[in-house]
């Protein structure tokens, strides 16, 4: 597979960074506030979470607090759930996590005969036990071996679209940034990544991460 991107400088590209959420999985983030709002966990909004706004998932996603005082945090911010127990606080968080789609998978996994590829996500470790978890299931495999290198938020403690996450990954992965290609589907995180020196490409308007690439004729 090979990039094809009009008016795009693909031929420049070596090493491809993808991000997670609504790029290699779709996420219906409506679904985690349906559920929060079913156990009165009420007052989120889709931004709190993208972008967030609040303390405890921002610390959640940057790995400054465990699970547990995350579900202490939600007892807190929310006095109305407070009898409502951890499993049902994560299945909601989790709700949100919509099923792979295989053709994008297969793809990825053709894409790795001809670049190399890395994964950039601001996430959390319950998100990530979680779709790891989903990947097993669907794939019988691991979702990490996609790529030759993830780079998660909590565990970088450093999160899109904060210049030092684009710098600390590509000082790990030693490639030249002129020849690597980002693509994700938030504005700012596109923006980060050009102001950091990446080519980036911005997912929008329904795009696939499929209808970037075409089949490589032998």
């Amino acid at each position: 597979m090979k990039l094809n991107i009009p008016a795009f400088p693909v031929d420049e590209i070596e090493n491809i960074v993808f991000d997670f959420g609504g790029v290699i999985m779709d996420i219906n983030i409506g679904r985690t506030l349906i559920a929060f709002n079913n156990l009165k966990i009420e007052g989120l909004n889709s931004d709190d979470i993208i972008s967030g706004h609040k303390k405890f998932l921002l610390d959640l996603e940057l790995g400054l607090i465990t699970p547990s005082q995350f579900i202490d945090a939600v007892h807190t911010e929310y006095p109305d759930a407070k009898n409502v127990n951890e499993k049902e606080i994560w299945d909601a968080w989790n709700a949100l996590l919509q099923p792979y789609d295989r053709v994008r998978i297969e793809m990825l996994e053709k894409i790795n005969k001809n670049y190399r590829t890395y994964l950039l996500s601001n996430t959390n470790f319950p998100h990530r036990v979680k779709f790891k978890e989903m990947y097993r299931k669907q794939f019988g495999e691991n979702f990490d071996d996609l790529f030759i290198q993830c780079f998660y938020s909590d565990e970088m403690h450093l999160r899109k679209p904060d210049q030092a996450i684009y710098r600390e990954m590509m000082d790990a992965i030693r490639l030249n940034p002129q020849k690597t290609l980002f693509i994700d589907d938030n504005e700012a995180n596109i923006t980060g990544a050009r102001e950091f020196g990446l080519h980036a490409y911005h997912l929008t308007g329904g795009e696939r991460i499929t209808d970037l690439f075409i089949p490589v004729i032998e």
